[in-house]
């Protein structure tokens, strides 16, 4: 299967010991982005991704460029000259809670125009995966992601939409309108209860992923973190509960569930069967620190469930 995604990736620095940022001295670098998350995800399941966005011309860029070819990803970004990558700084204040802060404002990433995503590369593709960071960070962005959709459609392509709201990515600005109009041109949609709400009004989460399907999507799931999925296909609701792991960081693991759940798109699978994989996916992401590198291979899957933690 051949997934094509759109969108920002940003360098990321991150405190290595919970504590005060006054008296951090130890940071480590990485990177992430809720689109090049789930393309390493579906890389690590063993699909093709091709990754669409900007850069940067700067180390930022190089270091995210390289690493996610070393993940399989087929990188598709122009270098800009002037603007740099993005770039945040997750502050670990305790060993459960964080706070990320975000310079994005006039990056690289932010003048993402509808020719960066070719028509021959969406005509190649089985899936076009997008979110709801992308469409905030400007104006050409947000065409970027409407014309993605709307021609991924038009060629006949599904297209898989996590709504995903970040309130520091739309500063105040009103993103429903733009949500509405993702949700009407895809296939699949993801949402937290708190997401689909914004869109179709509070509920239960069976209700709110039978709203959200009213819209226009085949199938609509709704994550709850530690308490599992809902997922509705036609009318039918399946339940699927978590998994239980010792909870390292939760940063990037909605983006390995949705990852695992698209992995098994293509296949012969039931909805049943991609819930169970997506939530075993993001159960593993929140085993390690990072945005992407808790993400399992197909051969880790298995283990989570094994009665014995070790595997000879």
């Amino acid at each position: 299967m051949h997934v094509v995604t759109v969108g920002e990736t940003m360098g990321l620095f991150a405190n290595d010991r919970p504590g005060p940022l006054s008296t951090a001295r130890a940071h480590s670098f990485s990177f992430g982005g809720a689109e090049s998350n789930v393309a390493i995800a579906l890389a690590r399941l063993g699909a093709r991704v091709s990754w669409v966005s900007r850069l940067g011309d700067d180390p930022l860029g190089d270091l995210i460029s390289r690493e996610l070819r070393a993940e399989r990803v087929d990188v598709h970004a122009s270098r800009h000259a002037e603007l740099p990558t993005g770039l945040m700084h997750k502050h670990r204040r305790t060993t459960s809670t964080a706070t990320v802060r975000f310079w994005r404002t006039g990056s690289a990433a932010s003048t993402l125009h509808p020719s960066d995503v070719p028509d021959e590369l969406l005509r190649n593709a089985d899936l076009v995966h997008l979110t709801g960071i992308l469409p905030g960070l400007s104006a050409d962005a947000r065409a970027c992601a409407l014309s993605t959709a709307q021609r991924a459609r038009s060629a006949g392509i599904p297209v898989s939409f996590d709504i995903n709201h970040r309130e520091s990515v739309w500063r105040g600005r009103d993103p429903r309108p733009t949500y509405s109009e993702l949700v009407e041109s895809a296939d699949i949609v993801f949402a937290g209860e708190d997401e689909a709400a914004l869109l179709v009004g509070e509920g239960e989460p069976a209700e709110l992923a039978q709203r959200l399907r009213h819209l226009g999507p085949h199938e609509v799931v709704i994550k709850r973190g530690e308490l599992g999925a809902i997922g509705l296909d036609g009318s039918q609701h399946r339940l699927q509960p978590s998994y239980a792991v010792d909870v390292v960081d939760t940063v990037g693991a909605g983006d390995a569930f949705v990852a695992g759940y698209l992995s098994l798109w293509n296949a012969e699978s039931t909805m049943a069967d991609r819930l169970r994989r997506a939530a075993a996916a993001g159960a593993y992401a929140c085993t390690t620190i990072g945005d992407w590198e808790g993400s399992p291979t197909v051969s880790e899957l298995a283990r989570l469930s094994a009665r014995e933690g070790i595997t000879r």
